[in-house]
């Protein structure tokens, strides 16, 4: 009787230790389907709707927005990668900008700021900023005959604490007739004036004083992607969690035993020692024969979890006018050729945004050379070639005519298309034999001006015949040379 009321007494014990083991695994379970709401990172929070009408932002939502498409591009691959790829196709590799003024002074004074302002890194910038934030503020300050560029950050930008001052918006002080005629920026609560400011902004209608990000309408759909993402994450790690089943044969006491020896809720046993432990996410069961276990796997039911993850990224490609293919940067979706339908949109979205920053760094070029000449590093005035017919022998002379010294300029943008040169040549040729492609028009073609290929080849032609006499020269020299030693 007394060796039965032990044997109870121990499967007691052991049944106890069991329960102590799945109430533990049970809160493991817990804490990772809860990790979400108990370490939720606070940039991961739902991003909310801004302003009260969609065409305006109050400068507490513009504050938001500003706070929020920049957690995106410093903890969103996939908000990085978009960013990142305007700043390669815009003003990537082979950018550059050129003076049209043959005047030596205006290439040097143009190289100096280039390299005083570290431009091949600042260019990236100017994109990146306006494309990320919406809109740049360039600041040019005048130094010892040059001018300096300082980014102000648009975050700093906001109305003044006077509140007399009229007609501002968002920190910008327009003319009371004109909201288009900027007056002043307010920097820090510090009027600067227009004059000294270079603003682009982008995506919103000349009448609005600021610009609104490229990746406002995205921010939702890249933070609920990421979160996607863990929630997979968290899947595959509740899969992960097993039940080890540990029979031993032998008494109940010899059960109870190994349990206490290999316990694995615990990490040291009551005198200090260290305890076994377990694989990660197992848990391990000890009972003799009378105890039996059933272990249930999880039925979650979620395969068609990717395709969630897909639909997010196909919306994100929607709204950033890019290909899947980009925005993801896995092409395994598509072959060759529906890689290359699809690079139709995005490569004239980056044409697009090449003509827009075009157009700002052509302001920025004129602003400087207009500096160089008024500081007298650059001439006022030069002499251009052009051509005229004359009126006595109708023929087309050449004249030197002194000009104001241009402040245009020629930009060079990265091709947005790896090119066969030698096959798209051979194309063309083939049509012009034919009759059905001009020269010109062939030369446009493969990015050429044509009237100024046509005057280098003419000169080319005329040092060469200017060259040939003397090679001659040269020739019969040598041979009466020979002819004499034979002698």
């Amino acid at each position: 009787m007394f060796e039965r009321l032990q044997a109870y007494n121990i499967n007691g014990r052991i049944r106890l230790q069991e329960a102590q083991i799945l109430q533990d695994q049970i809160k493991q379970l817990g804490a990772i389907t809860e990790s979400n709401y108990v370490t939720e990172d606070r940039d991961e929070a739902d991003y909310m709707a801004l302003g009260s009408e969609p065409h305006k932002l109050d400068p507490q939502d513009r504050q938001t927005l500003l706070e929020q498409v920049n957690k995106i591009y410093f903890k969103s691959g996939h908000g990085r990668n978009i960013i990142r790829l305007f700043e390669k196709y815009v003003v990537g590799r082979s950018f550059g900008i050129e003076p049209n003024s043959q005047t030596p002074a205006v290439k040097e004074y143009w190289q100096e700021f280039w390299k005083l302002n570290k431009m091949d890194l600042r260019k990236k910038e100017i994109v990146r900023r306006g494309i990320r934030d919406g809109e740049a503020f360039l600041r040019y300050f005048e130094e010892s005959k040059q001018l300096k560029v300082r980014f102000m950050n648009p975050a700093r930008m906001a109305n003044p604490d006077d509140k007399n001052i009229e007609h501002v918006s968002g920190g910008v002080e327009t003319d009371k007739d004109d909201i288009e005629e900027v007056v002043n920026y307010y920097y820090k609560n510090t009027a600067v004036p227009a004059a000294e400011v270079q603003h682009i902004k982008i995506l919103v209608d000349s009448d609005e004083t600021r610009g609104r990000s490229y990746l406002e309408p995205l921010l939702e759909d890249l933070a609920m992607y990421k979160k996607w993402l863990k929630d997979r994450m968290k899947l595959n790690e509740v899969r992960a969690i097993v039940g080890l089943i540990k029979k031993v044969k032998g008494t109940p006491t010899q059960a109870a035993n190994v349990a206490t020896k290999y316990e694995t809720s615990r990490k040291t046993n009551a005198d200090g020692t260290t305890l076994s432990k377990a694989p990660k996410n197992v848990s391990v069961f000890t009972t003799n024969q009378n105890v039996d276990y059933e272990l249930k796997s999880a039925n979650l039911q979620a395969s068609d979890a990717q395709h969630d993850g897909r639909s997010l990224l196909l919306d994100i490609a929607a709204g950033s006018g890019l290909p899947e293919f980009m925005v993801s940067s896995d092409s395994s979706n598509s072959n060759y050729a529906s890689t290359m339908v699809a690079e139709g949109p995005a490569i004239k979205e980056f044409e697009d945004w090449q003509d827009f920053f075009a157009y700002h760094f052509r302001i920025m070029y004129e602003r400087v050379i207009e500096y160089g000449i008024k500081v007298k590093r650059i001439p006022a005035f030069e002499m251009v070639t052009e051509e005229q017919i004359n009126p006595k022998t109708k023929e087309i002379e050449e004249i030197e005519v002194r000009k104001p010294t241009s402040t245009e300029c020629s930009i060079t943008f990265p091709d947005l298309i790896s090119r066969d040169i030698e096959k798209e040549t051979k194309a063309y040729v083939l049509q012009r034999r034919e009759g059905i492609m001009s020269l010109q028009t062939m030369s446009a073609r493969l990015d050429l001006n044509f009237d100024e290929e046509q005057r280098l080849i003419q000169q080319s032609e005329e040092g060469e015949e200017e060259e040939a006499p003397e090679e001659e020269e040269e020739r019969i020299r040598k041979e009466e040379e020979e002819m004499a030693e034979e002698e």
